[in-house]
């Protein structure tokens, strides 16, 4: 009961998730924008051409958009768990995200449809490819706050394996860009694993699919790369959208079945991480059940 009376309204979760989407999400794209307005690093020809809310330059930003998306997703779509009521906090977390994927892309389509910004640059393109990875984000982010313990590892998969190219976005003059950094993608891993436990250790058989679908996801970076390096304006993969998705699942589904490449000495550490995350949740669940227990005696 007191619970319930300690989460916020579901009005909050509106404008909370709209901001998390693009302030969180696109957090180092709007780094290096700083870094490069106060000299840290050195500024680009489209960041002198003036700030965009959405990195749509045709230079290395189709894996940067999909990662920065995703994880804005996801994080947006987690802050649906924040009221009492999961219905009308999942409501108001698509409507927030909704809202900002359509002022950051249509504002970021519109500068850079006045060119503003390089010639080379596709907005449309790349305003679908933020939209399909924000929704798919929050797709995920949903399950990940409100569905059942056992699939949230499954839900956090895509983003535990593009979480470090996130992080190295943030270094000045890098760029977000999948890197397969071996402790990065361990802490994210051992974490999703813990989250999938509420209260019951049976709740561990939870990482057997998890496991499976981050392994196949470990391609992932890969296949952003390979399809990002074939995408300028003109290429057959930005004239035939589908082709991209089509090279991207070829490349996941001939990657996934090899060893190499899928840091195995890193998934020791994430499943020992993921047992004492989990044992720390169950032994709470097990402490407020004997305060409860001796309350009611």
């Amino acid at each position: 009961m007191g619970e319930s009376h300690s989460r916020i309204s579901a009005w909050w979760v509106f404008p909370i998730s709209a901001i998390v989407w693009w302030a969180c999400g696109f957090l180092p794209w709007l780094a290096q924008m700083s870094y490069q307005v106060t000299g840290i690093a050195e500024a680009s020809d489209a960041a002198a051409a003036g700030l965009l809310p959405l990195p749509f330059t045709a230079d290395g930003a189709v894996a940067g958009l999909v990662v920065m998306a995703l994880i804005g997703g996801l994080l947006s779509g987690v802050t649906a768990r924040l009221p009492a009521s999961a219905g009308a906090g999942a409501a108001a977390a698509i409507a927030g995200t909704l809202t900002a994927m359509a002022a950051a892309g249509g504002s970021s389509w519109w500068l850079a449809a006045r060119e503003t910004v390089p010639g080379d640059a596709m907005p449309l393109g790349m305003l679908v490819v933020t939209c399909a990875a924000g929704l798919f984000g929050l797709a995920a982010g949903l399950l990940a706050g409100l569905g059942p313990a056992a699939l949230r590892g499954v839900a956090l998969a895509l983003p535990v394996v593009l979480l470090d190219g996130w992080f190295w976005g943030l270094v000045p003059g890098g760029s977000v860009s999948p890197v397969g950094t071996w402790w990065i993608f361990a802490v994210a891993l051992g974490v999703a694993f813990g989250l999938t436990v509420d209260s019951r250790p049976i709740e561990l058989l939870g990482w057997l699919p998890a496991a499976g679908v981050v392994w196949v996801f470990q391609a992932a970076g890969p296949a952003l790369l390979a399809v990002q390096e074939n995408i300028w304006p003109g290429s057959a993969l930005s004239e035939d959208p589908l082709s991209a998705v089509a090279m991207a699942a070829g490349r996941i589904a001939s990657a996934a079945i090899s060893p190499e490449g899928h840091q195995l000495g890193a998934w020791v550490v994430a499943l020992l991480l993921g047992a004492s995350i989990a044992a720390l949740r169950l032994s709470r669940e097990a402490s407020d059940e004997g305060e409860l227990s001796q309350a009611w005696a």
